[in-house]
C-alpha cells in the first residue's frame, strides 16, 4: 500500500500540474456538449477506475523495464571502461523527468477523456495536449461490439467498438481510435448495459426516419394544409418550366 504522505506528494504534483495546463492550453473540465431534442436524455461518462489502474501499471512496467535497460548497458560500462559513474547521473535525470511527465498525462488523459450519448449521436473526446472530438451519429453505426484482453479482465473493463457504415471489423486494437469509421470506447465497466444502451438509441433513430420528422408537428385531422409563400414561389417557378417544356414540343 502507498504511504499517505507519498499519495499526498503525488496529488499535489498532479493537481498542480493540471491547474497550470488547465489554464495555459485552456483545457474544459465539462464535457463536451451535443445538441438534442427537448427532453431526450443526455448520457456523460468517462473510463472506470480499473482503466486508470490499467494504465498505470502499464506505466510502472514499462518504467522498470527502462531501468533495467539503462542498468544492464551501464554496468559492463562502469566495470570495463573509465567512463566516470557521475554520467550516469544526468541519464537517471531523464528518465525519472520522463516518467513524471508520463504519469501525469495518464492522469490528464483519464481527466479529458469523455463519452457522451444524446438522442441521435454520440460524441468522443480525448487528448491531453491536443483534444480529439468524434461525432458518431446513431443513424451511421452499423455494429456495436465488446473487446476484452487478459490484462482487461484482470482490471474488470472492457472496451466498446463501435462500427459504423463504410467501416470494416478489422485491425489492431492499437489502430481503433485512428480508424476513420470505427470509434472506440476505453475503459467501460459495464460494456454490455451500454451496449444495449446505445442499440436501443440505434434502433429509436432509425425508426424515427432519416430525416427530423419526428421534430415538426403533425397538423391536426382534416386540417388543410398551410402553404408558405415559399413553397408558392417553387410551385410557380415549376409550373413556367412545364409550360416552356411543352412549348418547346409543340
Amino acid at each position: 500500500m502507498t504511504p499517505p504522505r507519498t499519495r499526498q506528494a503525488t496529488a499535489w504534483i498532479y493537481e498542480g500540474l493540471w491547474a497550470v495546463l488547465t489554464d495555459l492550453f485552456h483545457v474544459p473540465d465539462q464535457p463536451p456538449v451535443l445538441p438534442t431534442a427537448s427532453g431526450a436524455q443526455v448520457v456523460s461518462l468517462r473510463p472506470c477506475a480499473g482503466w486508470l489502474r490499467y494504465r498505470k501499471v502499464s506505466f510502472w512496467l514499462g518504467m522498470l523495464s527502462t531501468l533495467l535497460t539503462i542498468g544492464a548497458v551501464g554496468a559492463p560500462l562502469l566495470l570495463t571502461s573509465s567512463v566516470r559513474p557521475w554520467l550516469l547521473f544526468p541519464v537517471l535525470g531523464l528518465v525519472v523527468l520522463f516518467g513524471l511527465v508520463g504519469y501525469v498525462s495518464i492522469h490528464l488523459g483519464f481527466d479529458t477523456t469523455w463519452y457522451v450519448l444524446s438522442d441521435r449521436a454520440l460524441r468522443i473526446r480525448r487528448g491531453v495536449w491536443t483534444l480529439h472530438e468524434t461525432t458518431i451519429t446513431f443513424d451511421n453505426v452499423q455494429n456495436v461490439k465488446i473487446s476484452q484482453g487478459p490484462l482487461q479482465r484482470i482490471f474488470d473493463f472492457s472496451d466498446l467498438v463501435i462500427e459504423t457504415a463504410g467501416g470494416g471489423g478489422g485491425g489492431p486494437q492499437q489502430n481503433l481510435e485512428q480508424a476513420s469509421h470505427v470509434g472506440l470506447l476505453a475503459g467501460i465497466e459495464n460494456p454490455t448495459a451500454l451496449r444495449e444502451q446505445i442499440m436501443n438509441r440505434v434502433r429509436a433513430s432509425r425508426s424515427a426516419g432519416l430525416g427530423d420528422e419526428h421534430d415538426v408537428p403533425t397538423p391536426p385531422s382534416g386540417a388543410s394544409p398551410t402553404w408558405s409563400p415559399a413553397h408558392l414561389e417553387e410551385l410557380r417557378r415549376i409550373a413556367s418550366h412545364v409550360a416552356r417544356l411543352r412549348a418547346r414540343s409543340d
